[in-house]
């Protein structure tokens, strides 16, 4: 399906599952170009009454409003829709018969990112959202007039739609921004509808198998994405079989860090490439996989005509994403970490970091694991990774879009991991488990402790609570 958004051909927008962290920064966007937005999701959020504040129209009613859809509308209209949304729902069903022109909004994100004369795509199992939030950061200091659309909240700007200075008003004009930075997704095959200029690939470990059935289609993905690129303007992670500039912290990286050390709780490094060294540049997030993401960041707008003076400065301002290593502190030295990782590989790493900044500190995990489909498919690598913490409380399994696959929960899960470390709880008895941790800690005069909540699902909302209780 071909989309056109010129000559207004489209101002009239209709999101089904709007709530959702990609649907929303482009809804937006539309709106900050004077369009008419219209959305449904089945709940309300600080991300939807945002929305609405700058003008959407948006319904949490499961009976869909029949008005949206009538004919005299259908000229102007285009449905986005994001598989969240199960093709039963009453929304669904009454768009598809409205006659509507109908994408997903990976389609969408093609079609707008086109309008910008450079793209930047960020690409990888994890860390696309960091990488994304500090390449987009980095560049609206740059002096140039552009946007970034983000997976995630950066904290800098609130949002998951990063705007430079004065692209508002350039915006409503219908200037062409000078870049975009996008977080090109592999779900669903959503990074190739994404033409970029620059791209980076931070990491390659199958996921989403009940889309891409196996490793090697999985991978075949990545390479057809790479392929659109010049070699000399995709940058990939040290390793990886794709022709690009490797990175990474090996003699062998075409562009390495070195002189790694942590300083006053950020990592201090110098980024050698073939030609010059730049000295002195921080790393404002733990975790070596965070440095890589910076890394990744600072490669790219290098190549795309930053200054040394121009990176350091925009990572030393950099304030980090929301539930990306958050780090919050509580009383008695102790220390609760918020964190988006829901992929064996992203536990492993969050681990990596927590023992690298607190080296001393016990610690508890609570997980709340991600999809039936993925916690069946790399049960054995959850294991493994999860008998590598101090102690885990595990959450039941948050669905999202699918149905629970018989046989698979938290509690078979939970049995694979060794006893005295890994606990399976429903909801409740979860968040008092991880509680009761803090209780232990006290009565053990333990100097510190780190308390870890991770997950993808709605468990980012237990995090103030959370706090709470771990400091009464």
């Amino acid at each position: 399906m071909n989309v056109s958004l010129k000559n207004n051909h489209y101002n009239r927008f209709i999101f089904l599952g709007i709530g959702g962290i990609g649907m929303s920064a482009l809804a937006r966007y539309l709106l900050l170009r004077g369009h008419s937005v219209f959305g449904f999701d089945r709940i309300s959020s600080s991300i939807t009454l945002d929305l609405q504040n700058l003008g959407a129209e948006i319904s949490h009613d499961q009976e869909p409003i029949a008005q949206w859809f009538a004919p005299e509308f259908q000229a102007n209209t285009l449905i986005v829709w994001t598989p969240a949304v199960a093709q039963s729902d009453p929304w669904m069903l009454l768009a598809k018969r409205s006659g509507m022109i109908m994408v997903k909004r990976a389609e969408l994100l093609g079609v707008i990112s086109a309008q910008s004369q450079n793209i930047l795509a960020v690409a990888g199992t994890h860390g696309k959202t960091t990488t994304s939030a500090i390449l987009a950061h980095l560049l609206a200091g740059s002096g140039k007039t552009g946007i970034g659309f983000l997976g995630g909240i950066a904290k800098n700007y609130r949002s998951n739609l990063v705007l430079s200075d004065s692209i508002e008003s350039d915006l409503s004009k219908g200037a062409a921004p000078d870049f975009c930075v996008v977080e090109a997704d592999e779900f669903d095959r959503s990074f190739l509808w994404i033409k970029p200029d620059w791209a980076c690939i931070t990491s390659v470990d199958p996921d989403h198998l009940d889309i891409y059935q196996d490793k090697e289609t999985f991978v075949a993905a990545f390479d057809l994405f790479a392929q659109t690129l010049d070699p000399e303007r995709l940058f990939i992670a040290e390793g990886l079989d794709f022709k690009g500039v490797s990175i990474g912290f090996s003699d062998r990286a075409q562009i390495r860090a070195e002189q790694v050390a942590v300083i006053d709780g950020v990592y201090r490094f110098d980024l050698k490439f073939d030609d010059q060294v730049w000295g002195g540049l921080t790393g404002p997030l733990p975790g070596r996989h965070n440095l890589i993401n910076v890394m990744m960041a600072v490669a790219m707008a290098r190549s795309y005509g930053m200054t040394q003076k121009e990176v350091s400065y925009g990572l030393s301002t950099f304030k980090g994403i929301e539930r990306r290593f958050n780090q919050y502190k509580l009383q008695h030295g102790r220390v609760l970490i918020d964190d988006y990782a829901h992929h064996p590989t992203e536990l492993s790493a969050l681990l990596q970091g927590v023992k690298e900044f607190y080296p001393d500190a016990p610690h508890v995990l609570l997980f709340q694991p991600h999809l039936f489909s993925r916690t069946r498919d790399f049960a054995d690598d959850f294991a493994q990774v999860l008998n590598e913490f101090d102690q885990v409380v595990l959450m039941p399994i948050y669905p999202a879009r699918e149905v629970p696959i018989t046989g698979v929960d938290s509690g078979w899960l939970a049995s694979k991991c060794a006893s005295d470390k890994v606990q399976s709880y429903d909801k409740a008895q979860a968040l008092g488990a991880f509680v009761d941790h803090s209780l232990k800690s006290r009565a053990q005069n333990d100097v510190a402790k780190v308390f870890i909540i991770a997950g993808a699902g709605d468990i980012g909302l237990e995090v103030q609570s959370l706090i709470q209780k771990l400091n009464s």
